[in-house]
Order: C-alpha cells, then sequence, then structure tokens
C-alpha cells in the first residue's frame, strides 16, 4: 500500500508492532473513504442536475485525475462497505470514459429532461416541438451553434429556449439576452418571448450599456439618422475639398479606381451631376466600414494595401467626426465600439447570464468583438448561436461567414446541433436546393427533411423569350386556382415590374397577393409562389459579377475562394421561399449558370 514517504515509514511501524496490511487498510478506510463517497456523490449530482457541458466535462476529469491517484493506485485487500465500494465502481467507469460515453450519457440526459418537460415542449409554441427543437432547448453548453435551414423554425427554438430555462428555474428572464439583426426581428422576439426577456439589435444594445455607463442616453446624429443628410454631407465636403488642388487628383483617382467612373473635367459640377450619385452612396457606406476597421486595429494593414485611395477617404473621415464632435453625438459605428470600451474596461455589469444570438451568419468583426466582450465579463456565461451559413449573404455589409463556419477558432469550444425539419418548401425543392448549395465545399452539411407533402413539380423552369408575356400566363394560372400570396423575385430592383406595372397586374389577377423584391429583401420572406426572374448572365445579371472596389475590398471580410460563392447561397434563398411551387425562367440565350446545375427539364414559352 503506496502512502507516499510518511506513509511507508508508517507501515513499516506497524508491520513490526505486528499490524498486518488488511489492518492498516481498514484503518485508512474508515478514517478516509467518506472523502471519495463525498467526492463521487458531487461528480453525480453535477452530472444529473447540470447538462454535461465541455467545462463540466473537464472538471470531471480534473476530479477523477486526482481521485484516480488517490484511491486507484493500490490494490485493495478487505471487503468495503457497499457505500464505498459503489463510489470506488463508479470512479472506475468515469476513469474509463470514452468519446461514445460521453455521447450517450449526453444523450440519455437530453431524452430525460424532454420526457421530464414534454408537456413544456408540446404546448409553448402553436405546434409541438421537434425533437430537434427540443433538444435545442436542452443542451445547455458553454457555447452552442444551432444550425437553422429555411423554414425550420429558428425563430421558435430561441423563443422556447428563453422560456425554458425560465421554466425550468435554470435562470430568470433578467438573466437572458436575446439578440437580433434588425429591429423588426428583435420586436418579434420580444412579442413571442414576452416582455420580461430582454430583446434587442446589437446597435440598441451598445446604446443600453453606453446609457448605463455615463448616466445618459447618447444622442444619435442626425447623419445616421437621416440618410438624405448623410448623402448631402458627402456631397459639400467632396465640393469644398476639391477646391483644394492637392485634392483634386486624388478625388479623380478615386473615382476611376475605386468606383470606375470617369469623373468630367469640371469637378464641382460632376459632383452635383446624377453621374456622382454611386461615387457618393459609395464614400457614405465607406465612412461606417472605416469606422469598424479602426476599431478592429486594422487600419494600419489598409493603409500599406491602398494608401492612394484612402488619402482621399481621410479628409471626408476626419470631417464627419469634426460634424459628430460638434453635435456631441455619436453613430451606430460609435454604438458598437464604445459598448465595446466600457466592457472590456469591466465599466458595465453584464447581468446575462445566457446569450442567445439569432441570424448568427450575418455576425460582423464588430459585432463579435461586443459578443467576446460580453463572454469574458465576469461570472459564468453561456452562448447560444442560432444560424444558417447556407443564407450568408451579408458581406457587403460586413458579414463574415467564418464566424459560423470557423465557429470555434473565433469563440472556443462549440457544441453543433442542427434542425433536421423544414415547415415551408417541399421535399424537391429542398434536395434540389440543397445539392446546389453544398457544392460549395465550405458550407457546413446539413441533413433536412420536408414536413410538407405536395403533389406535382414544384420547381418549374420556364424557357422564356418575353419574361412579362410568360409572367402573366403564370399568374393567370395561379389565380384561377384561388386566392395565393406569390414573391416576383430577382437579384436587382431593375429585373422586376415597375411599379406601375405591378399595379396593373395586381388589378388583373385579384385573387393573388403579388409582391416584388430582390433576392435580398426575400431573406425570411415566403409565400405559396415564387416566380424567379432575371436569370441571364453578364455584367448586370446573375450571378452578379461587378468590379471589385479595391478600397472597399480590403475594408470587408476575406473574399471566399470558391467562385460566386455569396452569389450561389442569395440564390439558395431565392429557391427556398415557396411554400407551394417555384418558377425558373430562363432565357432563351445567355442563361444563367447557375440554372444547368439544378438539372430540372425546362418548359418552353
Amino acid at each position: 500500500m503506496k502512502l507516499g514517504a510518511q506513509g511507508r515509514v508508517l507501515t513499516v511501524t506497524l508491520a513490526h508492532s505486528g499490524c498486518t496490511n488488511d489492518a492498516l487498510q481498514r484503518y485508512w478506510l474508515n478514517h478516509h473513504a467518506h472523502r471519495l463517497i463525498k467526492a463521487i456523490g458531487k461528480v453525480e449530482d453535477s452530472l444529473k442536475n447540470q447538462y454535461l457541458s465541455e467545462s463540466n466535462l473537464d472538471l470531471v476529469k480534473q476530479t477523477v485525475a486526482v481521485l484516480e491517484r488517490q484511491w486507484l493506485s493500490w490494490t485493495l485487500h478487505i471487503t468495503p462497505t457497499s457505500e464505498f465500494e459503489q463510489a470506488l465502481y463508479t470512479l472506475k467507469e468515469l476513469q474509463q470514459w470514452q468519446a461514445n460515453d460521453i455521447a450517450a450519457f449526453r444523450a440519455k440526459y437530453i431524452q430525460y429532461y424532454a420526457n421530464k418537460y414534454q408537456h413544456f415542449f408540446d404546448s409553448v409554441e402553436a405546434q409541438p416541438l421537434t425533437a430537434a427543437q427540443r433538444q435545442a432547448c436542452i443542451i445547455r453548453d458553454d457555447s452552442h451553434l444551432l444550425l437553422a435551414g429555411a423554414g425550420t423554425g429558428k425563430t421558435s427554438v430561441m423563443v422556447s429556449r428563453a422560456k425554458f430555462l425560465v421554466y425550468s428555474d435554470v435562470a430568470t428572464p433578467e438573466q437572458v439576452l436575446l439578440l437580433a439583426y434588425g429591429s423588426e426581428a428583435a420586436k418579434e422576439l420580444k412579442q413571442r418571448a414576452g416582455e420580461s426577456f430582454e430583446c434587442l439589435t446589437f446597435h440598441a444594445l451598445g446604446m443600453l450599456v453606453i446609457a448605463a455607463v455615463e448616466g445618459k442616453q447618447p444622442q444619435l446624429s442626425e447623419l445616421t439618422n437621416d440618410a438624405k443628410k448623410r448623402f448631402r454631407f458627402v456631397q459639400d465636403t467632396l465640393q469644398v475639398l476639391c477646391l483644394q488642388p492637392g485634392y483634386k487628383g486624388l478625388f479623380e483617382q478615386f473615382c476611376i479606381k475605386e468606383c470606375h467612373i470617369q469623373p468630367n473635367l469640371d469637378l464641382a459640377e460632376f459632383i452635383r451631376s446624377a453621374r456622382c450619385k454611386a461615387v457618393i452612396a459609395h464614400i457614405t457606406s465607406l465612412l461606417s466600414v472605416y469606422k469598424n476597421v479602426v476599431a478592429l486595429g486594422q487600419l494600419t494593414r489598409i493603409a500599406s494595401q491602398q494608401s492612394d485611395l484612402l488619402k482621399c477617404l481621410t479628409p471626408i473621415i476626419d470631417e464627419y467626426q469634426s460634424y459628430l464632435d460638434t453635435e456631441g453625438a455619436i453613430d451606430f459605428e460609435d454604438m458598437i465600439a464604445k459598448a465595446i470600451a466600457y466592457i472590456e474596461a469591466d465599466r458595465f455589469n453584464v447581468p446575462w447570464q445566457h446569450i442567445m444570438v439569432d441570424e448568427f451568419q450575418d455576425l460582423s468583426p464588430i459585432r463579435a468583438e461586443l459578443l467576446k466582450a460580453l463572454m469574458k465579463a465576469k461570472n459564468k456565461r453561456y452562448l447560444f448561436a442560432v444560424g444558417d451559413d447556407w443564407q450568408s449573404i451579408y458581406r457587403f455589409s460586413g458579414a463574415d461567414i467564418t464566424l459560423t463556419t470557423q465557429f470555434e477558432a473565433h469563440f472556443g469550444r462549440v457544441t453543433i446541433t442542427a434542425l433536421d425539419k423544414t415547415f415551408r418548401y417541399p421535399q424537391d425543392v429542398l434536395d434540389i436546393s440543397s445539392r446546389f448549395v453544398c457544392a460549395n465545399p465550405h458550407q457546413l452539411k446539413k441533413y433536412v427533411k420536408s414536413a410538407r407533402t405536395e403533389t406535382g413539380p414544384t420547381l418549374q423552369m420556364e424557357t422564356v423569350e418575353c419574361e412579362a408575356n410568360t409572367l402573366e400566363k403564370v399568374l393567370a394560372q395561379l389565380n384561377d386556382k384561388g386566392e395565393a400570396c406569390v414573391l416576383l423575385l430577382a437579384r436587382f430592383h431593375k429585373m422586376l415590374p415597375s411599379r406601375d406595372e405591378l399595379v396593373d397586374l395586381q388589378g388583373k389577377f385579384k385573387a393573388l397577393k403579388i409582391r416584388a423584391m430582390t433576392f435580398h429583401a426575400a431573406k425570411g420572406k415566403e409565400a405559396e409562389y415564387a416566380v424567379i426572374m432575371g436569370l441571364y448572365e453578364g455584367h448586370t445579371g446573375f450571378p452578379a459579377n461587378r468590379p471589385i472596389q479595391p478600397l472597399m475590398e480590403a475594408m470587408l471580410p476575406a473574399r471566399e475562394t470558391f467562385s460566386f460563392a455569396e452569389e450561389r447561397r442569395l440564390f439558395y434563398v431565392a429557391l427556398t421561399r415557396a411554400k407551394r411551387r417555384v418558377y425558373l425562367f430562363k432565357p432563351q440565350d445567355n442563361a444563367c449558370r447557375f440554372l444547368a446545375e439544378l438539372e430540372i427539364k425546362s418548359n418552353t414559352h
């Protein structure tokens, strides 16, 4: 029996006195067995009462390693008490745990709580939650990424999980924060979850943090709230700057190299012209992106790559910041940056233990930093992220898909699960669209089934000579079937019917509710039918193949190596809007390259 140096001396002394090794073991167990029993009891209580998260698993492994050295490094010769024997048996079991044992234990835990709270899961939403949705509510790992494809009920999970944390006495509503990408989504979460929960956008969260630290609500700049004023500010600033001989050349080169527009010789006239609107709009976008680049500490890298273009932008940035300072106001970018600084400086007491993020695939690096600051604040926190990398379509506004596809590299160890049933569109649309988007090997694989059972072709390709004529024929057929909602979708507004044409169509087909929108605007929308138009190749077609804008490109998250990766996801979004049928208008000439990949037989009109 090895009890360390002092133990061996004691053994020798007792042996000379005629005491046996068995007697020594009995003496040792009588005085110390309760320690093992107590330690194993704590481990068992932890395993019963908490989900076996990665951090909890670390603690279990550390405890087992210590107990193993103390209790399994010597041979037991006597018959112990049943309580001690059971504790020793449990220790040996835990010592031998492999990955499959851990997975099996977690699965049993999930099933136990799914059964225990069956009534809650059956009634918390209008329809009973699916098994995958229940699992998403029960798992409480340090970080949990839920992949939720189009129409799989992600909002139901966000709401149900928040309520379940309270219902199961894990948290109070005040300890739960739900973050949404846009204000409408935040309002919907608030309406469905209840007033007691904090449901915010990232900008609203930033305002809350700043107000709490500074003791008053920060003033938001008029340039932030009024797009026309922001446009005029940039326009007026350019007029003044271009009076300086040294700036004229910088601006001309900016127009040519960044915006691919050749300015007129008279810059004052050009700045007021319609041709310059695109340049000014681009600069207003760069103002926001620039401030985020500075907050992330990346300006030096950008300056080394695009110094000449940056020289044109910097004076406008300086004027813009001076305007904000004069107002005593902040903009949207300041909301995030200041909130991060206050949280990291421990000037804001983070009250939330459970942070839930919707539309995670739309997360930008600066928002990710705010999220990390929340997670690193004092006390234990849990991150629950809901997203779908297949629907990541906002790189132009700063979204970084790798925050989802490479979640662990950014946020640490993670449990990844997926919702496996869509309630929106039929199985053949699901199969074709999933295969199409996953042609990009960097997309995360998901296996989803449809809950809908539609008959007949649900993805229908029409080869068209005139889109307007074919559209009227399709709408006439749908109108005869009765009331329905129809989405007319295209990559750009110019590919869709004009407002007057839409009014005319609505007047002709009164049984239909017809809406026209771009692929981007259609995200999150659904209808019985969708008609996808403008599917032709070219500079103004789809997939969009616009010239690179070097300065903006350097400031945005790195472009993916897979060709037209985001345009592919955008088409997936369009394909998954309809509950019953999708019509694809294929031009007779120069058809979009994506159509051939769908492998659908085309009708000719």
